[in-house]
């Protein structure tokens, strides 16, 4: 999922298990996760209509150049290997 807060920052959601949400927020630099507790994230955080697959893209060449951390790096390619077995699936 990806989502953008008041501030206008976007972020990808890595990891949610109902009660913490797990996001990649993106920032010039080092990528790194930030978890909430799920109700301050509905409070803060909106889903967008931008595409997962072109956001993911985006995410993970920023990666290639700037770095990220372990966990940020493991969720992103989790995301992309789920989301190319779905589409994948549907031909």
């Amino acid at each position: 999922m990806v989502v953008i807060n008041r501030c206008r920052t976007t972020a990808i959601v890595i990891r949610n298990d109902g009660a913490k949400v797990t996001l990649v927020p993106m920032k010039s630099g080092r990528l790194s996760a930030k978890t909430l507790p799920f109700a301050e994230f509905r409070a803060e955080w909106q889903e967008t209509g931008y595409a997962l697959a072109q956001a993911l893209t985006t995410f993970l060449a920023h990666v290639m150049k700037c770095g990220a951390s372990l966990e940020v790096a493991k969720g992103l390619e989790k995301l992309a290997a789920r989301d190319r077995f779905v589409v994948a699936s549907l031909f």
